[in-house]
């Protein structure tokens, strides 16, 4: 799937997020995406629908290359591997997906041969298109990209046609092998050769299909087409207009793609639009035809100067840190790999030259006495009005992310410019720290519990905390770990269930989901010991810190956490890799715990769990546990004596059951009466879709199943 996708297995999630955006945008201008739990998302917009005889076709992993992708366009998909990417990424990870259109959900079943097939499940009243994912377990929904799609969904579209200047010869075959019209057809898809001209161009092909032809025929006709045209100038691309806050600048170029095979070479025209901002954070956005690109970019900056590490482009720029924006308009886009990720380099000097130009604008407007304004203030002055509006309120509760789409709109106002959900979050977290939880706010799912003897992994989420009960008699000792990469490997070794010992991970810092599970975990009767390990680096000694600490908005744990480290002087002892890192001006917040001397070794110095190998990991996390190992979990002996005479007694019910059902020759009886029964059921079913659908339109809170059941218990046995 990563080859196929172009991107890492951990970007899947953003990507088929993407994709789907990057289409609802190109169909109809505009969309919706979020989050569903437990673990997926949907995009929704409100177009003319998709053809349902078609949905099928589209989310078939095997369905050839369609010719309006290989068509080359300055639009969105220029770098697109479409539908298959996003089937191919709910198959791999074992989840589902669904498709509401025209009223009609439907949901896609993926057979072995790679086609699929679309059940109708039930209607809606939505009369757009919804797709809804739900990943597996090793896929994570995340909407960033998907989110900056809509984001920079601005200005208006292309609207001309393809030209006969932006194939080699190769690309122009490739074109016609997956065209599925008339040679005249085609050659009316590009510009300069519509109406009649198109019957001139294509005169010596009558009666001909583009995909019988051979690669010198082929190359015939792209010379015809270009022969009876002009090259597009980049100047028709269209442009995403301002964003506010920025200042703008766009340059324009041409690159040559040359042919290996045939006579033409491709002559590619693009724009390069930049964007800088000296009062937003650092960072990068870069697009190609107004989507993000997939490729690995980074914004690395000092107090003078930016450096640009950015898909087959580095540069390092002389200008203060600011936050930069670029979108790359072009029919046509190299790539650095067999994947997705654009290479910049080919359009290199246009990409300076814009940053450079938007950069000298954009120094006029700074001025010293300015003050800026504080996303902090903005965000809770009308966090109130924000909560009323994700709550309904106050009559449903709520999500973070719906709250910080209720707030965002004040900072595009105030600010101009968009809210990062990273700040947002962090800024309602040290609010609910201070001043306590906000009611009815719930947070997504962003941990797992795992229970020895089970199997079990269980996604944590404050709303999944509150259901949450916990096996009696299976594990007395609890573990927290940042990284839930070495869970398989504490699996594997069989380490939960030695030790009865709960696996728990929030990725990291500790979540208040997890914070609430060890609290109630912490008030069962059971004996019950709380232990954490994470890196030797400045943040793994907060995540301890922060694990146990006390704030406004909640006490300390109940119960003590043990920490097992990894220490930093551990680390060194042990002889593990240690990794060097460059100094900051500001001090990296380490915990009170840490000794005076070892705080500082922390500022340039880390390492990681993962320095051990599987083996020393699991033999010093054995050796660490064995300290307070108290032991297997063994109840007292009145439940141990319950526990086998319920299980005896289970086994003699079981049996008895069977014993006297097989004497009363119970089926031959329920034949009978199933029989007898037959004549009054089949009058009672004629019409019943009917009826069913008339009763749930009285009685909407209930399924069918639950008519059903009403109807069955009204009839006499």
């Amino acid at each position: 799937m990563p080859q196929k996708a172009g991107v890492s297995r951990d970007k899947l999630g953003l990507l088929v997020a993407k994709e789907l955006a990057d289409n609802a945008l190109d169909h109809c201008g505009h969309c919706e995406v979020g989050y569903v739990e437990p673990n997926g998302f949907y995009v929704k917009d409100q177009g003319r629908g998709i053809n349902p005889e078609l949905l099928a076709e589209l989310f078939s992993i095997n369905r050839p290359f369609l010719s309006s992708k290989i068509l080359r366009m300055p639009t969105r998909g220029v770098l697109g591997n479409g539908l298959r990417v996003v089937s191919g990424a709910v198959i791999a990870s074992g989840g589902s997906l669904h498709v509401t259109t025209r009223g009609q959900r439907y949901q896609i079943h993926f057979q072995a041969d790679g086609t699929s097939t679309a059940k109708r499940v039930g209607d809606s009243p939505h009369t757009g298109t919804k797709i809804e994912i739900q990943f597996g377990h090793s896929l994570k929904p995340d909407l960033h990209w998907a989110e900056l799609a809509i984001q920079y969904n601005q200005g208006e579209e292309y609207k001309g046609r393809t030209s006969g200047y932006w194939y080699t010869s190769e690309a122009f075959y490739e074109l016609c092998q997956g065209y599925t019209g008339s040679v005249r057809e085609l050659v009316a898809e590009f510009d300069g050769c519509t109406g009649t001209k198109a019957g001139k161009v294509a005169s010596d092909y009558k009666n001909k299909w583009v995909q019988s032809l051979l690669f010198d025929e082929t190359e015939l006709l792209l010379g015809a087409i270009r022969n009876h045209s002009k090259q597009v100038n980049g100047s028709r691309y269209s442009s995403m207009n301002g964003i506010t806050g920025y200042e703008y600048y766009k340059s324009s170029g041409e690159f040559t793609v040359k042919s290996g095979r045939g006579i033409y070479n491709a002559e590619i025209p693009f724009t390069v639009e930049a964007w800088v901002d000296f009062n937003k954070s650092s960072g990068l956005d870069i697009l190609v035809n107004k989507s993000p690109t997939t490729g690995w970019n980074q914004l690395s900056v000092d107090k003078k100067s930016v450096t640009i590490f950015a898909s087959g482009f580095y540069e390092k720029i002389a200008i203060k840190p600011c936050h930069i924006i670029l979108n790359i308009t072009t029919p046509y886009m190299p790539i650095v790999s067999d994947g997705k990720e654009p290479d910049l380099n080919w359009m290199k000097n246009e990409i300076k030259e814009a940053i450079q130009k938007a950069t000298k604008r954009a120094k006029k407007h700074i001025s010293k006495t300015d003050k800026k304004k504080s996303q902090k203030d903005i965000i809770l002055t009308h966090l109130q009005a924000a909560i009323d509006k994700a709550s309904g309120n106050g009559k449903y509760p709520f999500s973070l992310r719906q709250l910080y789409y209720a707030i965002r709109p004040y900072i595009i106002s105030e600010l101009g410019r968009q809210l990062e959900y990273g700040n947002f979050c962090g800024i309602i977290t040290n609010y609910e720290n201070e001043c306590g939880e906000i009611p009815n706010l719930y947070r997504d799912n962003r941990g797992v519990l795992y229970h020895p003897h089970t199997g079990k992994d269980i996604p944590i989420g404050t709303l999944t905390v509150q259901d949450y009960s916990r096996p009696n008699w299976t594990f007395n000792k609890i573990l927290y770990c940042e990284k839930e990469g070495l869970f398989p490997l504490l699996k594997q070794a069989k380490f939960p269930e030695r030790y009865d010992c709960a696996l728990v991970t929030s990725k990291g810092y500790a979540s208040r989901a997890v914070k609430d599970l060890l609290d109630m975990l912490g008030e069962t009767e059971e004996e019950l010991q709380f232990f954490c390990i994470h890196d030797a680096d400045a943040a793994g000694t907060k995540i301890y810190e922060t694990l146990v600490e006390e704030t406004k908005a909640r006490p300390g744990r109940k119960v003590r956490v043990i920490n097992l480290g990894l220490d930093p002087e551990e680390a060194v002892h042990m002889g593990l890799e240690v990794e060097k890192l460059e100094r900051k001006r500001d001090e990296k917040p380490v915990a009170s715990y840490v000794a005076g001397e070892w705080k500082d070794w922390l500022q340039t110095n880390r390492v990681e769990l993962n320095a051990m190998d599987s083996e020393l990991f699991v033999s010093w996390l054995e050796r660490k546990m064995s300290e307070y190992d108290k032991g297997k979990v063994i109840p007292d002996s009145s439940t141990l004596t319950r526990s086998l005479e319920q299980s005896i007694q289970q086994r003699v019910e079981q049996e008895i059951m069977n014993e006297i059902l097989r004497e009363a020759h119970w089926e031959e009886r329920v034949r009978q009466r199933m029989l007898h029964l037959s004549p009054g059921l089949n009058e009672r079913c004629g019409q019943l879709d009917e009826k069913v659908s008339i009763l749930l339109s009285n009685q909407r809170e209930q399924c069918w199943r639950d008519i059903i059941d009403d109807m069955s218990h009204q009839i006499e046995l």
